[in-house]
C-alpha cells in the first residue's frame, strides 16, 4: 500500500474537480463516467504521476469529449459534491492501492457510491474503503494482484 502524499493528493483533487466539471456536459453522470473509465486521460491518470498531466480541468473534459464525441445521452446528472467525492475516492483508492479505476469502479459501481455519499463524505477516505469493502463482501486483500490471480487459478483447477 502505498502513502497518500502530495502526488496523490493532486490527483486526487484534479479527478474530484474533473467529475464535479462534468455536470456541465450535456451527457448523464452515467455516460460522462463510462466514457471516463474508457479515456485515454485515464490511462495517464492510472499511472499516478501527476508530473506527466496538465491537471487542467477544462482540458481534462475537452480529451475525454474530443475522443467520444459531444453526447445529450441521458438525463440522471449527480449533485456537483457527491461528483467531486466520486472522483475523489476514486483516485485516492487507485493511488494507495495501485489499482486500476476500472476495476474499483467495477466493484464500487458509481450509483452504490452515490448512495453510500451522505454517510461516507464526511468520514476518512480509509474508514470509506473499509466499508464499501465490507457492503460488497470484498477484504483488503481485493486488491493484492497476486490474490486475485490465486482465485483464477483456483476456479480453473477446480472448475
Amino acid at each position: 500500500m502505498r502513502q497518500f502524499d502530495h502526488s496523490g493528493l493532486l490527483l486526487a483533487e484534479y479527478q474530484g474537480k474533473l467529475f464535479e466539471k462534468s455536470n456541465e456536459l450535456q451527457c448523464s453522470t452515467g455516460v460522462f463516467i463510462r466514457r471516463f473509465l474508457h479515456s485515454n486521460l485515464l490511462e495517464l491518470l492510472d499511472k499516478n504521476e501527476p508530473a506527466a498531466l496538465s491537471l487542467d480541468v477544462k482540458e481534462g473534459l475537452h480529451s475525454i469529449s474530443e475522443q467520444f464525441g459531444d453526447s445529450d445521452y441521458g438525463q440522471t446528472k449527480y449533485a456537483k459534491n457527491v461528483l467531486f467525492w466520486m472522483g475523489y475516492i476514486y483516485r485516492y483508492i487507485s493511488y494507495t492501492r495501485e489499482t486500476s479505476t476500472k476495476l474499483i469502479a467495477e466493484w464500487f459501481d458509481y450509483r452504490q457510491m452515490n448512495d453510500v455519499y451522505y454517510t461516507f463524505h464526511t468520514q476518512d477516505p480509509e474508514w470509506c474503503i473499509q466499508n464499501l469493502l465490507e457492503l460488497n463482501h470484498l477484504t483488503e486483500s481485493t486488491f493484492d494482484r497476486n490474490h486475485r490471480l490465486k482465485q483464477v487459478i483456483r476456479v480453473k483447477l477446480y472448475a
